[in-house]
C-alpha cells in the first residue's frame, strides 16, 4: 500500500473482524493510517459482527441477540473512537479521515463530552493531544453515519451539540433495520433540521469524507 501510483480509490475498511486482542490504538495499525493519509483514502470502521472472528461484545451479552444487536455496535464504536483519538492518531496523521458506520449517532455527543472529561482525568495515560476529544469529533477528520430509526430529535440534538460537519446520511440497506426505499423521504420531512444541515447530511459531509469521489 505504498507508492504514488497506487491506483485504489476505495476507502479502507477497519472491520470488527480484526481480533479482539488488537485494539485500534495498537502500533501495528500505524502503516495502515500512514498509507491511508498518503493516498488520500478515508478509513471506514465497521464496529461489530456476529460472525468469526468474533469482536469484543459478542460473548459478554449472555447469548442474547437483542443485546448483541442493540449494544454491540455502539459499544465497539465508542471503544474504537476513544482508542484512536486517545492514542493521538489524528494528530500524527492530520490529513487522515475516519468514519465509523452503522453504529448510530445519538450517543455521539455524550460520548465526546465524556471523553473530554476523561482525557483530563487520565492525562497520565495519554500522549499529549492537540485538541479535546470533542473537537476532533467536530471535524474535519472525523465523520459518522446516522441511523434513521434513532429519529429526528436525536439527530437534531447531535447536530446542536457537535455542529453540522460530522454526520452523514445512510440507509443501511439491505439490512433489516433499513428504511429503504423511504430513507430520503424521511430526512426531507424532518422539519426541525435546517436546510443547510440537510444539505451537509445528504451530500457535503460525505463528499468531504470520500473526497476522491467528490468530483466524479
Amino acid at each position: 500500500m505504498s507508492g504514488s501510483s497506487w491506483p485504489c480509490t476505495r476507502p479502507i475498511t477497519a472491520s470488527s473482524r480484526t481480533t479482539a486482542r488488537l485494539s485500534l490504538d495498537d502500533p501495528d495499525w500505524e502503516p495502515i493510517w500512514a498509507a491511508a493519509q498518503e493516498h488520500d483514502l478515508a478509513v471506514i470502521i465497521h464496529s461489530f459482527t456476529m460472525t468469526v472472528p468474533y469482536p469484543p461484545g459478542m460473548w459478554d451479552t449472555w447469548d442474547n441477540v437483542f443485546l448483541q444487536r442493540s449494544a454491540g455496535h455502539v459499544w465497539n464504536a465508542q471503544r474504537n473512537m476513544a482508542a484512536l483519538i486517545g492514542a493521538g492518531v489524528l494528530d500524527r496523521y492530520p490529513e487522515l479521515r475516519l468514519a465509523p458506520l452503522e453504529c448510530g449517532h445519538g450517543w455521539l455527543a455524550f460520548w465526546a463530552a465524556r471523553l473530554d472529561e476523561l482525557a483530563e482525568m487520565c492525562r497520565h495515560a495519554l500522549p499529549p493531544l492537540k485538541h479535546k476529544p470533542s473537537e476532533y469529533v467536530r471535524g474535519p477528520q472525523y465523520f459518522q453515519s446516522i441511523q434513521l430509526h434513532e429519529g429526528e430529535l436525536s439527530l437534531r440534538q447531535a447536530i446542536e451539540a457537535l455542529g453540522e460537519d460530522t454526520l452523514m446520511f445512510a440507509t443501511d440497506f439491505p439490512h433489516s433495520e433499513s428504511w429503504f426505499p423511504k430513507s430520503v423521504e424521511a430526512i426531507l420531512g424532518w422539519t426541525s433540521i435546517s436546510e443547510t444541515a440537510k444539505r451537509k447530511l445528504l451530500w457535503d459531509n460525505a463528499a468531504r469524507c470520500y473526497r476522491r469521489y467528490a468530483g466524479r
